[in-house]
């Protein structure tokens, strides 16, 4: 049984070992740039030219879905104060959703992922940063789809959204 310890004990310190020095060299090989070392690999009459960056290009990355936090709300619902026209002085209707004019300026047209397209037509008090109030007919499908997160894409691109602060 001692054998077998004893054998045990070896092989993983032989292990430890082995993992130790594959570590440090890699931080070594780390610390040098990989040309220095290619050299060292390649003979000089195999190697082709230097390789020279002549031109950088910038890639922007368009982001097209934003996520907000979405409540349904009604114009027959006494407790959000509601009435039956918009802060754009237009009626309310489906299709219409409060926003923070700062975040989504009014008027502008978004698609909501799986729900279809509306108008940034109201305000609320409690609409601000990335939270929008999309209008149903009724209190009870308000109510129904209650808040949840949601991915907006804005149609109008005449503006630039900007959710950095947010």
């Amino acid at each position: 049984m001692k054998k077998y310890n004893i054998a045990i004990h070896i092989s993983f310190w032989i292990l430890v070992a082995f993992l130790l020095l594959t570590v440090m060299f890699f931080m070594l090989a780390d610390n040098y740039k990989i040309d220095t070392l290619l050299p060292l690999l390649e003979s000089s009459e195999e190697s082709p030219g230097e390789v020279v960056v002549t031109k950088i290009k910038e890639v922007e990355k368009k982001v097209d879905w934003y996520y907000f936090v979405a409540s349904g709300y009604s114009a027959d619902d006494p407790v959000q104060g509601t009435d039956n026209v918009t802060a754009t002085g237009e009626e309310v209707r489906v299709g219409i959703i409060a926003v923070d004019p700062d975040v989504i300026p009014l008027g502008t047209r978004i698609e909501i992922k799986d729900m279809g397209f509306f108008t940034a037509e109201d305000t609320g008090g409690k609409i601000k940063g990335n939270r929008i109030d999309i209008y149903f007919d009724s209190r009870k499908e308000a109510k129904e789809f209650g808040k949840k997160g949601v991915w907006v894409k804005i149609m109008d691109s005449s503006f630039k959204l900007d959710l950095a602060d947010l």
